[in-house]
């Protein structure tokens, strides 16, 4: 299996020229980490919500150019699945450009791209805890939806487990669920507003989430199955850590040995 078998195309792009605003009106709209920058047809680089998200409504007049970041690793559509998910995994802005010999975007390849070609790249059947995250950010259904919005951009993670005072886990809250019920357009300005909308209102309940001598397979059949990125892991009844579609890619036996190049 190559990058094209399983690639998104017809990516938005913005250019150098537009507006910081309008990239991340994009992003907030489709839920996007990043975007592509597009200079004369050539990829220029990636934007990011995390690098642009304290550019305040005010700014309306400051572009993409100065927070393109250049040096972002290329994919072509015949890289194969096991260098390309390699790649993939190490960077720090959620997609990686497809681009053919001319540097012309023809797609973008994400790790949930990349869980397409799963079987293929032999998933070990280890338990979750050699694979998890300990050091998980939480927050409490009492927490405004601003604040943990801000929080969830600050940290680059797609969603946090909801906590009890015992570290319970009794919810999880994502990006999309915020940007599905219309709270996206949540800004910096709006903190400190009376009575503000709080985590406990768009939360998802009953947590899914797995136990540390699960099977790292198991955590991946309900990423598939479910459609959802992070999992919380538990241990009598607690949170313990958590466990994404990055760790599963990492427990796979085709990338031993894989380089960038």
């Amino acid at each position: 299996m190559r990058v094209s078998d399983i690639m998104a195309t017809n990516p938005q792009s913005v250019a150098p020229g537009e507006f910081v605003t309008h990239a991340r009106e994009i992003m907030r709209e489709y839920n996007y980490d990043s975007l592509p920058v597009v200079d004369n047809g050539r990829v220029a680089g990636m934007i990011t919500l995390q690098d642009i998200i304290n550019v305040t409504s005010t700014r309306s007049d400051v572009t993409v150019s100065g927070y393109v970041r250049a040096d972002v690793p290329r994919l072509t559509p015949d890289t194969g699945l096991p260098r390309a998910a390699f790649i993939v995994i190490r960077t720090d802005e959620g997609r990686v450009p497809v681009v053919d010999p001319d540097s012309r975007l023809v797609g973008l390849l994400s790790v949930k791209d990349i869980f397409k070609g799963l079987p293929e790249l032999e998933l070990e059947d280890r338990p979750v805890s050699e694979y998890m995250t300990r050091k998980v950010v939480v927050c409490q259904p009492e927490d405004s939806l601003s604040r943990v919005w801000l929080n969830m951009i600050h940290y680059g993670l797609t969603g946090f487990p909801v906590v009890g005072d015992r570290m319970e886990v009794i919810g999880m809250v994502t990006r999309e669920d915020i940007t599905k019920r219309g709270y996206a357009r949540i800004e910096r300005e709006s903190e400190g507003k009376k009575n503000p909308t709080t985590v406990q209102k768009i939360m998802s309940t009953p947590a899914i989430t797995v136990e540390e001598n699960d099977s790292i397979r198991k955590a991946a059949k309900i990423f598939m199955e479910r459609n959802i990125g992070r999992v919380p892991v538990v241990m009598n009844g607690k949170l313990t850590g958590i466990v994404d579609r990055y760790d599963v890619i990492r427990a796979c036996r085709a990338l031993q040995g894989v380089t960038p190049r």
